[in-house]
């Protein structure tokens, strides 16, 4: 398979390109950004699935710049106002990351579900040079189980119909919206951020917040 994993923090470089620069002296993004340069917008948006605008993360938990991501990701957001909803979704190109998307998924359900999703990106990390799946899956059990599920638990909900249906369609998120690479910032359905437009992931928030606003404007002059 030929996607890749696209490392945040190295793709965050000036490029130079024909419009005129929208750094200033010290670096940061300034008015206008450009469609193209900054973000590229989906010729068949996806549909909402509720009133508020969603800026969605497409992660790896075995990625370390997605952990790195996740403080200007949240910070971001809470700058954005009430009308902007957080969708945090697996990215999924291999049989490994079909599993750490179904623990996502699990784990959003626990109580404490922020603290195990933190807790997960290093114990996945971890975990890169174990090949065997099934391994894998009894360690991340062991895992949760510190948290209070079960491995019987975790075993059925693995392979339950609601988390099949969830991972089915994360990857037809992620398939509609061309995303070859984590961490990748989806706008309403509409706006993909090029990070490589970016020198820091804060950054990388600051074209979300751009068409955060886009969207609003939408609304207001429909």
């Amino acid at each position: 398979m030929k996607k890749r994993l696209v490392s945040l923090f190295l793709a965050f470089v000036m490029v130079a390109c024909s419009e005129p620069s929208n750094l200033d002296a010290d670096g940061n993004l300034v008015e206008g950004f450009v469609e193209g340069v900054h973000y590229r917008t989906l010729a068949a948006p996806i549909p909402a699935n509720s009133d508020n605008i969603s800026v969605t993360e497409f992660f790896w938990y075995g990625c370390p710049h997605c952990e790195l991501f996740e403080k200007p990701l949240h910070g971001g957001i809470s700058t954005m106002g009430d009308d902007v909803s957080l969708v945090q979704s697996p990215a999924v190109w291999n049989e490994a990351m079909k599993l750490h998307a179904k623990v996502f998924f699990i784990v959003q359900q626990m109580p404490g579900k922020q603290q195990i999703h933190s807790a997960l990106f290093r114990e996945i990390m971890d975990l890169r040079e174990v090949t065997e799946l099934k391994q894998q899956q009894a360690l991340l059990a062991d895992f949760l189980s510190g948290y209070g599920l079960t491995q019987q638990e975790f075993n059925e909900k693995l392979n339950s119909a609601d988390i099949n249906s969830k991972l089915e369609q994360a990857m037809q998120l992620m398939s509609s919206a061309e995303i070859q690479g984590t961490p990748t910032i989806l706008v309403n359905g509409r706006y993909v951020v090029l990070n490589e437009s970016a020198s820091s992931a804060e950054q990388v928030m600051e074209i979300a917040s751009y068409l955060v606003e886009l969207e609003r404007a939408k609304f207001a002059n429909p």
